[in-house]
């Protein structure tokens, strides 16, 4: 399918215009993500209709603990990634360079179709980012709505403005991996930078309606110290609200970092402590959380997310 969000450059290359990454192709190259790629002269996304696998989860794994809790979602996502995690947990998909692995029906309206057939009151784009096959997964978007049901982004949030309010208008949640809180470790350790992603906060949070949490993998040693955990906690706070929630998960060695040691048990009490300390609500995370918060902050009754007005007083 041709893809959007690219021009022209005067030396016969394209150049990407959907991820900070700015991608600049000659004739059948692929950007770093793979999956977008320059063919006669146009950009391509080929991984449109295309899935990876598909799987019926509990809401609260992507982590979403507040948006319709206790409801089951289908999750599926296709192949390739914008950014470059030395400890990707999903490196088998978002690393590969297999097309020939990904599924060949897997249309829009088939994914809609399935999640009404499974029961489930949402569809997440997940397993690799969405980002970077926006155009595919707004489509799925549109489909899911027509239906009823409700379209979900786990992402990065490594992605430049005007694609990100096309993008975000199709979506109803949104949970944003904040990798960690130091550009150091973006650059270092991910390939890319730390300032896109807080802007998609910022705009998820202040300009949308869009249900928003965030997952931060605590790594250790990389970026679990207390002056780090503290500064992204008061950033979250003072830019996005004290009542956004957030999630810490823990690491397993996988990947390229297979040197460092699981995120060790029993470390979450003092990062709850650290959050409380600062006006933050510890709302849980992943294998190491505490136990998580199950109150219902419904716009649609006791069993949806909190509006933005609500939430946050705006």
């Amino acid at each position: 399918m041709k893809g959007r969000w690219w021009h022209s450059l005067g030396d016969g290359r394209i150049q990407c215009d959907l991820c900070p990454r700015d991608c600049k192709l000659h004739e059948g190259q692929r950007g770093l993500c793979f999956v977008r790629k320059m063919e006669g002269g146009e950009m391509i996304l080929t991984t449109y209709g295309r899935s990876s696998g598909f799987c019926v989860d509990p809401v609260e794994k992507k982590p979403l603990n507040h948006f319709y809790p206790g409801t089951s979602i289908l999750s599926f996502g296709t192949a390739g990634c914008n950014l470059a995690c030395k400890f990707c947990q999903n490196w088998d998909i978002s690393k590969s360079r297999e097309m020939d692995r990904l599924q060949d029906e897997a249309s829009p309206q088939a994914i809609a179709a399935a999640a009404v057939k499974l029961g489930c009151k949402s569809v997440a784009f997940t397993y690799n980012d969405p980002v970077i096959f926006a155009e595919y997964a707004m489509d799925i978007a549109d489909a899911c709505h027509a239906k009823g049901v409700q379209a979900v982004a786990v992402t990065a949030g490594y992605m430049h403005d005007a694609p990100r309010r096309e993008f975000y208008t199709k979506m109803d949640a949104a949970n944003v991996d904040l990798k960690a809180f130091t550009d150091d470790f973006y650059y270092r350790i991910c390939g890319g930078r730390l300032q896109p992603v807080l802007d998609t906060l910022v705009y998820l949070v202040k300009e949308t309606q869009v249900w928003t949490e965030i997952t931060t993998l605590l790594i250790p040693g990389k970026n679990d110290s207390d002056e780090e955990i503290s500064a992204e906690c008061k950033w979250i706070k003072a830019n996005l609200g004290a009542d956004v929630p957030l999630h810490f998960t823990a690491f397993h060695p996988d990947w390229k970092m297979t040197d460092v040691e699981r995120t060790p048990a029993g470390s979450p009490p003092s990062y709850a402590t650290r959050m409380r300390f600062m006006g933050r609500s510890p709302f849980g995370g992943g294998p190491i959380r505490p136990p998580a918060a199950t109150t219902s902050r419904g716009r649609t009754g006791p069993a949806g997310p909190a509006s933005r007005d609500s939430r946050s007083g705006r």
